[in-house]
């Protein structure tokens, strides 16, 4: 359906085989271990309760324009504001400021990057080559950033915030060594990764950096919607599947993405699920209110992540044949093709992305398969995850069943406040939302296709249509 992802930035990554450096709720959490007890697929499942929060919950969705100098190879330079705006991307997120999509598929797009040459600002792909020049100025317009908590208060057109970054960020190692990079365990210090561990603002962090401004260009809406529940309840049943990857180094039965996996079994037996044969892995079905919510649950024996090209075919089983799709598992830095190598189906389909950092990495990915906005929600969240699925998969499938009892009047303002009340924090987001037609009092779209909201602004080519 799609051409795989490639260019150079995505390969760098790819080569140095960070296969275990994102997350996957292998944090301090509670184990739902007795009937009764705290149990997400039970919570809230009778009765709608209002609630005034947002899409996510405490937080705003804006468009900014990034600009910056950098001093780069001349066998860089189409890369390397990408690259560059990495850095800015890691800085943000540790002070919480903002947090920035990852722009590693646009690192060499001869559209959204601009060269300022002789004080005109010039599109990549309009120039045979650059000047010759020691420091060079760019900027990339309308990248994707959510704001949440206080820094939501000024979110207003023009606003600027600031990030440092290196000056020459192809010569980090050799400039800097350790001293601006924070210590992972998961993975080796090399310039290829610098970006990920960037920390300027440590001790002895002696490196010269440049500015770079990012300027909020537009503050996008956040009116309440519903999830296609017609879409999905339609032939009297909804398809689940819930991804359990590998989280710790070796494949073992102690792995938490095997005991993440049992644990919402338990659950999903205490809820009043009947487990039944599978195709391929467990399947546990309930019927609610005349529909059967059906869901799949897949070990790391069936899919162990981002990276376990050996069983890439059960990875393509579940995109194709479920509706709900949730991934518990590693982030590999955003670095895995896996998101835009499948072929997607055409029918809509929600997206519970529960690894590391989904809206930077891989919300794009997903909705380019899915051919734009109209048939695909994703939720997915800005930081990294320390909650396993129970938490942010079973708060939803609770709403889910609220709704089918409920004339479907569960908004996405209290699915999603439902998985922050889990969760502990505000950090998932659904994307994709804005414009859904459902709603229990009838459609919101116009039936006229020309108005429809969800087809692509293809004829305005300064609308971006992957905008969440």
């Amino acid at each position: 359906m799609r051409q795989q992802v490639k260019n150079s930035f995505l390969s760098l990554l790819i080569a140095t085989g960070l296969c275990l450096t994102g997350c996957g709720g292998d944090g301090e959490i509670v184990d739902y271990s007795t009937e009764g007890g705290d149990n997400p697929f039970l919570d809230g499942a009778s009765g709608v309760k209002a609630d005034t929060h947002y899409l996510n919950p405490d937080g705003i969705e804006v468009e900014v324009d990034v600009e910056a100098d950098i001093e780069a190879p001349a066998w860089k330079l189409k890369v390397a504001p990408a690259t560059l705006t990495q850095y800015a991307m890691t800085y943000l997120q540790s002070k919480g400021q903002m947090y920035l999509e990852s722009l590693a598929e646009d690192a060499s797009s001869p559209d959204r990057v601009e060269w300022l040459i002789d004080d005109e600002w010039v599109a990549a792909g309009d120039l045979d080559e650059l000047p010759e020049a020691e420091r060079y100025h760019f900027r990339i317009k309308g990248v994707n950033a959510v704001l949440l908590h206080s820094h939501t208060a000024n979110a207003e057109v023009g606003r600027v915030l600031t990030a440092p970054v290196p000056a020459r960020p192809y010569k980090i190692m050799e400039e800097a060594g350790d001293r601006c990079a924070k210590y992972n365990s998961h993975m080796t210090l090399s310039s290829s990764v610098y970006w990920y561990l960037w920390r300027p603002d440590k001790a002895g962090c002696d490196v010269e950096t440049v500015t770079m401004t990012l300027t909020v260009s537009k503050v996008l809406p956040n009116h309440d919607s519903y999830p296609e529940y017609d879409r999905l309840v339609e032939d009297g049943k909804v398809t689940s599947v819930i991804l359990f990857g590998q989280i710790g180094d070796t494949m073992s039965e102690s792995d938490p993405g095997f005991r993440n996996l049992s644990r919402m079994a338990r659950n999903l037996d205490w809820a009043g699920y009947d487990e039944t044969d599978a195709p391929l892995g467990r399947r546990f079905v309930k019927r609610v209110n005349g529909i059967d919510i059906e869901i799949d649950l897949y070990s790391p024996h069936e899919f162990s992540g981002l990276s376990d090209h050996a069983n890439f075919g059960n990875f393509q089983k579940a995109i194709s044949e479920h509706e709900i799709v949730a991934y518990d598992g590693h982030s590999m830095l955003g670095s895995s093709d896996f998101w835009s190598r499948p072929e997607y189906p055409e029918f809509y389909q929600i997206y519970l992305y529960g690894g590391c950092l989904g809206y930077e990495y891989y919300v794009r990915p997903i909705v380019e398969g899915k051919g734009g906005w109209g048939n695909v929600d994703i939720v997915s969240s800005v930081i990294a995850v320390s909650a396993d699925a129970n938490y942010y998969a079973g708060p939803f499938f609770a709403k889910l069943e609220t709704a089918i009892n409920n004339d479907y009047s569960v908004t996405w303002k209290q699915i999603l406040a439902a998985i922050r009340d889990k969760v502990g924090d505000s950090t998932f987001g659904a994307s994709g939302v804005r414009e859904n037609c459902f709603s229990p009092e009838g459609s919101l779209c116009d039936e006229d296709p020309q108005d429809d909201p969800h087809e692509d602004p293809q004829d305005d080519p300064h609308e971006d249509p992957f905008t969440p």
